[in-house]
């Protein structure tokens, strides 16, 4: 059977340099490359804890642990905002009193967020730290205001590390860690072998030897939640990231959302969640609530479809009294239309939807 979606192999990248990287860090800016987005996240907070006497973040009650995680690691006090059922930030001006730090997040590549309450928190002196994995390509994915740019592109492309962190204005000065062999290792061994399992049986994977790398993905993953740090990225993911095709995922992506949007069946399970997509969007996934999240995402399975709740609700979060939040952790779901696919793997998703017997 073959599979669409999961994680990303190895890809072919250009010849030459994308420069991709040069217009996200203007001018008397600092770049560096991580070994994931988390390690980015904290680096940019440390710089951020030099000068920070207050030391509390506005952090979106809908986000990953792995988000969190940093904050807590640096020393942060964490105040949450709230987020509603259409991925909108529902920021409290009561809050800037209290903030040093925010932290913003265009969900699925869609920014929904009050950009005069940012601009506030900016005229106020708090820090906007923007955390960019999931709207890096998108035109407006970057606040104005915005002091640090992080994110992760192994969500988007196959990439052993994947990190990046961008101070907007001035340099960083804190060292950086070479990065963790054992982990990017267990993740080479996984992006390799899809690969050659992929390229072997021309698309049509072995679900054993599937499971296997699956294995070591997860295990690369469980491993960085253990061992995160300041660990910048080594020369094979620069190479990756300075050479990607972004113009051809970018087009790709959008191409595949649209399908998606204009021949998606309307099944009583699913509810599209960004049933519009603007001029500047460059989504990550198609992304859905289902009703009955495990059966749909078991079906799918089932036919060769990956699809990802992103995120389970950690330990640091509290959705009581917060019924929308809580019902994006209960039903949230996303679908692949990536740049791997195109107009016949859109068409199957959709059919198998249309075919979903409950």
């Amino acid at each position: 059977m073959k599979q669409i979606g999961g994680f990303f192999p190895y890809e072919p990248l250009l010849e030459t340099e994308n420069h991709f990287w040069e217009s996200l860090c203007p001018e008397g800016g600092s770049l560096g490359f991580f070994m994931s987005g988390r390690c980015a996240n904290y680096y940019a907070l440390m710089d951020i804890a030099l000068t920070d006497t207050k030391k509390t973040a506005y952090v979106p009650i809908y986000t990953c642990e792995t988000v969190l995680d940093p904050f807590l690691k640096a020393g942060y006090e964490l105040l949450f905002y709230d987020v509603t059922k259409d991925m909108t930030p529902i920021f409290e001006e009561s809050a800037l009193e209290r903030i040093s730090v925010i932290n913003l997040c265009g969900y699925y590549g869609f920014c929904n967020y009050d950009r005069d309450f940012i601009r506030k928190c900016s005229e106020m002196g708090v820090i906007i730290i923007e955390d960019t994995t999931h709207s890096i390509f998108s035109g407006n994915g970057i606040d104005p205001c915005c002091d640090y740019v992080v994110g992760s592109l192994r969500k988007w492309i196959g990439v052993p590390a994947g990190g990046f962190a961008c101070k907007r204005k001035g340099t960083f000065s804190l060292p950086v860690h070479r990065p963790e062999e054992a982990h990017l290792s267990l993740r080479r061994i996984s992006m390799k072998g899809k690969l050659e399992l992929m390229s072997a049986v021309s698309g049509q994977t072995d679900p054993h030897a599937m499971e296997q790398l699956n294995a070591s993905f997860w295990d690369a993953e469980m491993m960085l939640r253990r061992i995160f740090d300041s660990y910048g990225s080594d020369e094979e993911s620069e190479s990756i990231l300075r050479r990607y095709d972004f113009d051809h995922l970018k087009k790709q992506r959008r191409k595949n959302y649209q399908y998606l949007l204009d021949h998606m069946p309307g099944h009583p399970q699913l509810t599209i969640v960004f049933p519009a997509l603007p001029d500047e969007t460059v989504p990550s996934h198609f992304t859905v609530y289902a009703k009955d999240r495990d059966m749909v995402q078991a079906y799918l399975s089932g036919h060769g479809i990956k699809s990802t709740a992103y995120w389970p609700k950690g330990p640091m979060v509290d959705t009581a009294g917060r019924g929308e939040a809580d019902y994006i952790y209960s039903h949230v779901l996303s679908l692949p239309c990536d740049q791997r696919y195109g107009v016949e793997e859109m068409e199957y998703i959709c059919r198998k939807i249309q075919d979903m017997p409950f």
